[in-house]
């Protein structure tokens, strides 16, 4: 017979640690266009490509509380207005360990600006149609993003 572990006792099952990321496909809701940004040239991790954009959540801070502060501090998006999430995911962020243990959520959100401002962690901005965007973006995880986006807009 097995025995369930008592989920009460941390000390018979463990948490674990992790980080939490959110990002957004953000579309423009006057064009149908969405936010790409590039990556910053001088970072350690996927220099010089284009994304959506995502940040990691403090401690204890609400997923859209989150979303918004991060889309704010790396756009200057004011206006953004999640619509549903598209893709929750998981990855190890370089060595399997704790520290490098992210899942993410990504979204899809509205916004009728058009102006960007980036902040030192990109180098440029482009508002692109879906299929611009896929032929620019290269990292796997962020072009699966795209994917359950155009797949949400064509029903």
């Amino acid at each position: 017979m097995t025995v369930q572990p008592n989920n009460q006792s941390t000390k018979q099952n463990p948490v674990g640690r992790f980080m939490v990321a959110v990002g957004a496909v953000i579309e423009n809701q006057d064009t149908g266009k969405i936010l790409l940004i590039q990556r910053s040239a001088t970072l350690d991790w996927h220099k010089s490509e284009w994304e959506i954009d995502y940040g990691r959540l403090d401690q204890f801070e609400d997923p859209l509380v989150g979303l918004k502060r991060e889309i704010f501090e790396e756009v200057g998006i004011t206006d953004l207005r999640p619509q549903q999430i598209i893709r929750v995911w998981h990855m190890d962020r370089g060595p399997k360990t704790a520290e490098n243990d992210l899942i993410g959520i990504t979204y899809y959100c509205l916004t009728t600006q058009t102006q960007v401002v980036l902040s030192d962690e990109h180098q440029q901005y482009a508002w692109v149609n879906p299929a611009e965007a896929l032929e620019l973006v290269k990292i796997e995880g962020i072009r699966e993003d795209l994917i359950h986006y155009i797949n949400l807009k064509n029903g």
